[in-house]
């Protein structure tokens, strides 16, 4: 098969992105349980365009034999695949981490996901501990900051304020304790930022400057930010975009439905227009192109439009 991509052979231009084995402009996806054929057709299509899937606990009443058949699938396109958070607090609540981390490396996976947004979260030293178990049977570790609700949830001070001293704590305890990265939880972001569009630009800039301050701190190629794969699909693409215009479109991306990939690549690519932004979503690289003449855009084109212009939408 002829991979050569379609943009080039017909003589279009894009954005240019990093390649695989990318470091930045991650792109995590989220794979509910579809069949090995549907996988295998997606990947034939947009595999370069995927560099980790995570494999939700709705697998954990699959047939090994399927799962492992999966794992190789997307293996063979050079994606990391990982069990969903909840595997892993599952095994760790009936104190079964070694089994079940040995029986997930005999299936193929490579990457782990250490959090606790499901359950209450552990000391330190205790995910530390952890994070080196999991690295020691050659996993590639990823951490997650925050819980998916705030009741019980250091890292903020209520449903829509951030703890940053806390946030920061518990990127850099990962961090340090061996985790590649970490991703942060979906369900805080879009509560600190917004859900939709209209709510994004309503927060702003309080909610967006937050999330702003850890990036900074922290350094957003550190972070995997999550987008909830369970909201609909117009406040999932509001939330994918916001992220690009703040962070670019090497920004890493976490929880992308698997046969949405194409959409989130080309919200990178300033082709795919988002709704509820005014101007900003309009096909910001093609705003850019016509600005410059048809040559190739200079400088950070994805928020060249000024956030005021959001706000007439």
């Amino acid at each position: 098969m002829n991979a050569t991509p379609l943009n080039q052979f017909l003589g279009i231009d894009l954005h240019k992105r990093s390649q695989k084995a990318r470091k930045t402009g991650i792109t995590m996806v989220i794979d509910i349980g579809y069949s090995p054929a549907m996988v295998e057709s997606v990947l034939d299509l947009y595999g370069h365009l995927v560099d980790i899937v995570k494999l939700t606990e709705l697998h954990l009443t699959s047939p090994k034999d399927v799962i492992k058949r999966k794992v190789e699938l997307y293996k063979q396109k050079g994606v990391g695949v990982q069990p969903g958070g909840i595997v892993v607090e599952l095994a760790r609540l009936q104190k079964n981490e070694r089994k079940t981390l040995e029986g997930l490396r005999e299936l193929g996976f490579d990457h782990l996901e250490v959090s606790s947004s499901s359950t209450t979260q552990r000391e330190a030293e205790i995910e530390s501990q952890f994070v080196g178990l999991a690295r020691s049977l050659g996993f590639t570790v990823i951490g997650e900051v925050g819980k998916k609700f705030h009741v019980g949830d250091k890292t903020r001070k209520s449903d829509t304020e951030l703890d940053i001293e806390e946030t920061l704590a518990e990127f850099r305890a990962l961090l340090g304790g061996g985790a590649d990265k970490c991703y942060w939880e979906g369900h805080v972001l879009r509560r600190i930022m917004g859900d939709t569009a209209a709510d994004i630009v309503a927060r702003h800039p309080g909610g967006t400057d937050q999330v702003l301050e850890v990036a900074r701190q922290i350094g957003p190629e550190k972070i995997i930010f999550e987008v909830s794969s369970m909201i609909p699909y117009v406040q999932r693409r509001a939330q994918q975009f916001w992220l690009v215009r703040l962070f670019g479109p090497d920004v890493n991306v976490g929880n992308v439905r698997l046969e949405e990939v194409q959409f989130m690549e080309h919200i990178r690519l300033g082709t795919w227009p988002v709704f509820g932004f005014g101007e900003l979503g309009d096909h910001p690289y093609m705003q850019a192109l016509e600005r410059s003449q048809g040559a190739a855009p200079q400088g950070e084109w994805w928020k060249a439009i000024p956030f005021e212009r959001a706000r007439t939408a």
